[in-house]
């Protein structure tokens, strides 16, 4: 790895160490474990588990908006843009501490959650085009693996600690979000000494190349770029199918955690984030090896399976009652994280050209905003109508689990048909610095 890209590397390794304490604090699982059990009795049980899974699918939901950041980003430098970016997340997760235990507590909190994960949204969106600029290619999934560990480990250890303080006390909230915050802060001084290789070649391509449009225009744009390439359409149809069986899982593993296991905080702060993101970073390497000499489609098409099996586990364990299957789940899904991490964040790049990376990846997390937005709230939407209809929670549950687990089937082999059509471009990665 060039001096420059070492230099580039450590910075941004100690940015992501900081900055994921901050994020633990509304993390997908945790976030929504502490609104499921904090606000239970406070407000409806009806409404809480629709805040719930709306709380879990922030992170997400906040991508349908990252066209805002593709449009302030682009053409300029990209370090000050994250930069009050991460301060934004800072001051959100801060301002959590001031939301009391009552229904309009359970409105701030979901509030201020969405506006930190639709600020990280931003981030997500413009920090490939710093990876592509300040690591080679054949260097490029090596560094986002270690910074996706390094983050992982770190919210699967602050989210522990977070549940054990819970567990004694939900006030412990008051202290430990701005306790979060303020470890942010180290990493928004951190980014700030961040240099980006090559950066007034990299602005002059954004500037002759097409231009973005406003951020109103992102659903055109999004259009423009599945009408172009037809098989990224293809390939994000795949997605979209998987993703969305995904996202109904989160809201109903955190709701059956405490309605039929009657969980505690740290119980499912274990099963939702923690187990999970540990064994990410053990299966990180192999992902790696694989994504580092394989086209994405073809890396989809073999990853995919394993969250169609953890579905399935997860669905198992819901409707036999056996949380020791809701554990072995989470180590599956883990696994399965380890190599969606990485695909996410460097899939697109398999398709886009040079000077069109963030307008790819900007369709990958809007859309992925969309089946955001979709799957909890139908999981949370189907698991309701069966409650009224006289089936059991675990019955309903079961059920709602057991189409997530069909949707990743589908999505699956939809990866193995797209393999088969694309044929040879879909054999090998030919990823260029750009």
């Amino acid at each position: 790895m060039p001096p420059s890209a070492r230099v580039a590397f450590r910075n941004e390794l100690s940015t992501t160490l900081f900055f994921a304490v901050t994020l633990a604090a509304v993390e997908g699982g945790i976030a929504s474990a502490y609104a499921k059990n904090t606000f239970a009795g406070v407000a409806p049980e009806r409404t809480l588990n629709f805040v719930v899974a709306m709380i879990g699918s922030a992170p997400e939901f906040a991508n349908i908006l990252s066209f805002i950041w593709l449009s302030a980003a682009h053409a300029k430098p990209k370090v000050p843009v994250v930069n009050s970016l991460q301060l934004a997340v800072v001051l959100s997760v801060a301002a959590l501490a001031l939301a009391p235990v009552s229904p309009l507590g359970l409105a701030v909190t979901a509030v201020l959650m969405l506006l930190a994960r639709v600020c990280w949204s931003g981030i997500i969106t413009i920090r490939p085009t710093l990876w592509r600029a300040n690591y080679p290619r054949e260097h490029r999934a090596w560094a986002v693996g270690r910074f996706s560990t390094v983050q992982t480990l770190t919210v699967a250890v602050a989210g522990i600690g977070i549940g054990l303080l819970l567990d004694q006390s939900a006030r412990n909230y008051l202290a430990v979000a701005p306790a979060c915050a303020a470890v942010g802060v180290i990493a928004v001084l951190v980014t700030r000494r961040l240099r980006v290789r090559r950066q007034r070649a990299m602005l002059q391509a954004e500037v002759e190349g097409p231009p973005v449009g406003r951020p109103w225009q992102g659903p055109a744009i999004v259009w423009r770029v599945l009408r172009k390439d037809r098989y990224f359409a293809l390939f994000m149809g795949c997605m979209f199918t998987l993703g969305l069986g995904n996202l109904m899982l989160m809201p109903m593993m955190v709701i059956a955690l405490k309605d039929q296991f009657g969980a505690s905080y740290t119980q499912s702060i274990l099963i939702t984030t923690t187990i999970p993101y540990i064994l990410m970073p053990m299966a990180i390497p192999l992902w790696t090896r694989l994504l580092d000499r394989a086209h994405v489609v073809k890396f989809r098409s073999i990853h995919s399976w394993v969250f169609a099996l953890s579905t399935a586990l997860f669905g198992a364990g819901v409707g036999l009652h056996r949380i020791e299957l809701l554990f072995a789940a989470a180590v599956v899904h883990g696994i399965g994280f380890g190599g969606g991490t990485l695909a996410w964040n460097l899939g697109h790049v398999d398709f886009a050209p040079p000077s069109q990376t963030s307008q790819y990846m900007a369709t990958h997390v809007t859309l992925n905003g969309v089946r955001g937005l979709i799957g909890p709230l139908l999981a949370v939407f189907l698991y309701e109508q069966a409650r009224q209809a006289g089936l059991s929670e675990r019955v309903g549950a079961t059920a709602v689990l057991s189409l997530s687990t069909l949707l990743c089937v589908l999505g699956a082999l939809g990866f193995v048909a797209l393999r088969r059509t694309m044929g040879s471009a879909a054999s090998a990665a030919k990823r260029t610095t750009g």
